[in-house]
């Protein structure tokens, strides 16, 4: 039975882990997660472990199915007892009691309260206060017409898009890296895998390093390479 340690930094679905057992043929692989966002729902039952090193929790255990309830004889109809049936004489005579105090009430309710009086007005600002205001005022007006000015087609085109997706991964996977090179646990599992795989963009520093911090355990990028790595571990040697 081979043991693969996945490293991600998106949010997999329990899905997920089926696909991966049939992408690299082996439906008993042992799967370890080490993830930076927490699945999007229970997955103790897919995989060996899931150790979050990120922010947030992860999804709690759903609630286990209710039994069905017995069926039981349905009780007798309950009979009412005389006694307990009011004298309509002495109904109407509460009622005639009732309703001057319930008109009471609704006229007490039709007055309108007083309005309450209007907050006073904020000062105006003076003196130095009101040049300060006035420079902020105009400094955010320049900003606002010098990102008019620039083209639309320049602000959403594909090298700027790229870029900006560059340097987020490029924070994220060096964080990453970071949180896995502090936690003890998370380099144990490490150490006990037959492959690394680096899921995403975000995880390709972590694995780097960690290719580099122990050459014996292959790392690799994709599922595909990893297929191949194991393959080649199942291939008896001449």
């Amino acid at each position: 039975m081979s043991n693969v340690v996945l490293l991600s930094t998106r949010r997999l679905p329990p899905t997920y882990f089926d696909q991966v057992r049939e992408d690299l043929g082996d439906q008993n692989l042992t799967i370890d997660v080490v993830g930076w966002v927490a699945p999007s729902a229970w997955v103790a039952d897919k995989v060996n472990t899931f150790t979050l090193i990120g922010p947030g929790r992860m999804p709690a255990e759903p609630a286990p199915e209710p039994e069905p309830a017995e069926s039981t004889d349905e009780a007798p109809d309950a009979v009412i007892a005389p006694e307990a049936v009011a004298d309509p004489e002495a109904v109407v005579a509460d009622e005639a009691k009732v309703a001057p105090a319930a008109a009471e009430v609704a006229a007490a309710g039709t007055t309108t309260p007083a309005p309450e009086p209007k907050p006073a007005a904020k000062p105006r600002p003076t003196g130095a206060k009101r040049v300060v205001k006035a420079v902020e005022w105009r400094a955010r007006r320049a900003r606002k017409v010098a990102g008019r000015m620039l083209p639309k087609a320049i602000k959403t085109s594909a090298p700027v898009k790229f870029l900006r997706g560059q340097r987020a991964s490029s924070d994220l996977g060096k964080t990453y890296w970071e949180r896995v090179l502090s936690r003890r646990d998370v380099l144990a599992t490490i150490d006990q895998a037959d492959v690394v795989i680096a899921l995403d963009a975000g995880a390709i520093w972590a694995g780097w390093n960690l290719g580099q911090r122990k050459a014996s355990t292959p790392v690799v990028l994709g599922l595909p390479a990893a297929r191949r790595e194991l393959d080649m571990m199942k291939t008896p040697t001449t």
